[in-house]
């Protein structure tokens, strides 16, 4: 795969890394400590937190293109921050 570019939208600004393994962990970090609700933060890590992100990879691999809504704060008071990572395919 080449390399990916990656955003976060609201927290992380348009991101290239050489490959997702480096985007991932950069990622995780920026989102792991903001207030999620547990089932959410549960997908999120399976999407790109440790051990996760073979999803995403596959995706890129037929799509060329990944994205996920993170949702941060309570039921009541919550912002959406789109999740993207792009590559060139190939």
């Amino acid at each position: 795969m080449s390399t990916v570019r990656a955003e976060i939208s609201g927290i992380m600004l348009p991101t290239v890394f050489p490959s997702l393994d480096h985007a991932l962990p950069v990622m995780w970090e920026r989102v792991r400590n903001l207030p999620i609700r547990e089932a959410h933060r549960d997908l999120i890590r399976i999407c790109i937190g440790p051990g996760g992100g073979e999803g995403v990879a596959r995706r890129l691999d037929q799509d060329g293109s990944w994205s996920i809504t993170l949702y941060v704060g309570d039921m009541t008071d919550w912002t959406a921050h789109p999740i993207t990572i792009t590559t060139d395919r190939p």
